[in-house]
């Protein structure tokens, strides 16, 4: 038995398409739950139009608008399948242009009639496909969709109070079908997000814990790679004799500019330390702490202490009901203290943070704190200032 082998195209094809579904994987499975939210209320919208056909007086006009509409979610799965279960901007904006057509034939085929039992089912409809697309568009775009539907849909009951009284539960009943899923699951899929961001920051930021002292940052690290590959291109140019020695004027140059970059690197990595480091990779913290450390003090933290600072930093800052908070961070000059083992030398932290009361500090921030050193309080009328007495390592580690 003999099987067919993939080309090469379409290997590399499948390949893309397992990256990019794995990429999205988190998101993409979360929206299973959405998308089958989102049948339902398709469903429910086509059995009501079945149940209800003899009460349409322009009943080949809702015929089209579901016809038309089951062809776009045809063509849209296939558009998504195909692009690895990722819904593109094009994809996108040609699904919304035909089911705005839907809408628009839905509504005004039962204009002025809503009282009579003649509900816009296909435009209803709407509102489960833009559930099952909330995982995979931003939140943005489903928002001003589903607004715009609304609107629509509001026109359209007001439009029917002038023949005779609204069925006020049957207009009910279709915007909450319609408008309130998209909206519950937006605020959903909103927070996994945000949720998901900063945990992903976390993670990542984690690793200057167990860092070098001094050293490059994470962004800094690559472009030391391309220095020393560049560097190295040139060496081996040299070993094999494509260039002499003494270089000429355009490659000398070159190689003097890739020293001169070099040299500057490597003298910013001597003044700031990983928890400079830290700060400025981290989406959460950069912008909104301000670090003040003239002496290098983190460089003598303790692993310990580094991942309790960091912690502390990072719990009292995020929000999770709005922006990161504002923070300032002074880390003291060294001095001695005299114990019974002998001299210790010890440093002050110092973390202000702006508009935060005692009642919102968590406990796992309280944990983090003590872990660095002892702590002490204080609630201003500005936020809260921490003072923490930190022992010193002897070396950075």
């Amino acid at each position: 038995m003999t099987t067919t082998t993939p080309s090469g195209s379409q290997r590399s094809r499948i390949a893309g398409l397992r990256a990019t579904s794995q990429a999205a994987l988190g998101t993409s499975r979360f929206g299973v739950g959405p998308g089958l939210a989102g049948a339902i209320i398709v469903v429910y919208g086509f059995l009501r139009f079945i149940t209800d056909l003899a009460s349409y007086s322009a009943l080949h006009w809702n015929i089209v608008a579901w016809a038309l509409f089951l062809i776009t979610i045809t063509l849209t799965l296939r558009a998504v399948r195909n692009a690895g279960f990722h819904l593109t901007t094009r994809a996108f904006a040609a699904a919304s242009a035909s089911f705005a057509v839907v809408a628009a034939i839905d509504v005004w085929s039962v204009w002025g009639r809503i009282g009579t039992n003649q509900l816009p089912t296909a435009a209803c409809a709407i509102g489960g496909v833009l559930i099952a697309a909330v995982s995979l568009r931003p939140i943005r775009e489903i928002l001003i969709c589903t607004g715009i539907l609304g609107c629509a849909l509001v026109a359209l009951a007001l439009s029917g109070a002038h023949e005779r009284p609204p069925a006020v539960g049957a207009q009910l009943t279709m915007l909450m079908v319609t408008v309130a899923p998209p909206l519950i699951a937006c605020l959903a899929m909103d927070a996994y997000r945000r949720l998901s961001r900063k945990a992903l920051d976390r993670v990542m930021i984690q690793s200057t814990v167990s860092a070098p002292a001094f050293g490059p940052g994470f962004f800094v690290s690559a472009r030391l790679t391309s220095l020393d590959r560049d560097v190295e291109k040139i060496f081996e140019r040299v070993a094999s004799g494509e260039l002499p020695l003494p270089l000429p004027a355009g490659e000398a140059e070159h190689a003097a500019e890739l020293a001169t970059e070099l040299r500057s690197y490597l003298a910013d990595d001597r003044q700031n330390t990983w928890l400079y480091h830290a700060i400025e990779e981290s989406a959460v913290l950069r912008g909104n702490v301000t670090l003040d450390d003239p002496s290098a003090g983190a460089a003598y933290l303790q692993p310990v202490q580094r991942d309790g600072l960091l912690s502390a930093l990072w719990l009292l800052v995020q929000t999770t009901d709005g922006p990161e908070r504002r923070a300032r961070l002074r880390i003291g000059v060294p001095y001695t203290v005299q114990r019974v083992a002998g001299p210790q030398r010890r440093f002050h932290v110092e973390i202000i943070v702006y508009e935060l009361r005692r009642s919102r500090v968590e406990p796992a921030a309280w944990a983090a704190l003590r872990s660095v050193g002892g702590v002490v309080d204080t609630q201003t009328p500005h936020g809260m200032r921490f003072a923490l007495e930190c022992d010193m390592a002897v070396q950075p580690e």
